[in-house]
């Protein structure tokens, strides 16, 4: 018989809500995370992180959503359960995926003071983009203590 460990969606559900009174409490119109510990803790998405931007983002009414390359669309939305997964073609590519996540923050009602781990997805294995604040013009206030 084998028995495999697997953290329920009740406990996912758990650790968001966790999330989501921290961001009122914090008055932030919600929270982007970038980091691959931070968005496996909260939706279950693991991955390496490579040039190509995924991220966790959550507005202050507790709507989810995965922003991911369209190479990971499939697994995020199997692995995570969350409903409103968006993806960008490629990086790099036209429109830079910066744009893309800048554009769901917008229809998620995520502006003015964010919560982030980070001021935007970390340049690494040749990514480079905006920072947060600056494609959002928003305040980006640092969660990683609460995180």
């Amino acid at each position: 018989m084998q028995t495999a460990l697997q953290i329920t969606r009740t406990e996912f559900r758990g650790r968001a809500e966790r999330l989501l009174e921290h961001i009122r409490a914090q008055k932030l119109s919600g929270v982007v995370l970038f980091d691959g510990a931070y968005v496996h803790y909260f939706s279950g998405f693991a991955f390496i992180p490579t040039e190509r931007p995924i991220a966790f983002v959550m507005n202050a009414q507790g709507e989810q959503a995965m922003f991911v390359p369209r190479l990971e669309l499939e697994h995020a939305r199997a692995q995570t359960g969350i409903e409103r997964v968006e993806h960008y073609v490629e990086y790099p590519y036209t429109p830079h995926p910066a744009h893309v996540l800048a554009s769901l923050l917008a229809e998620m009602g995520i502006g003015q003071r964010i919560g982030a781990d980070s001021n935007g997805y970390p340049w690494i294995f040749g990514y480079r983009g905006p920072a947060l604040s600056e494609m959002t013009g928003a305040e980006v206030v640092r969660v990683t203590a609460f995180v």
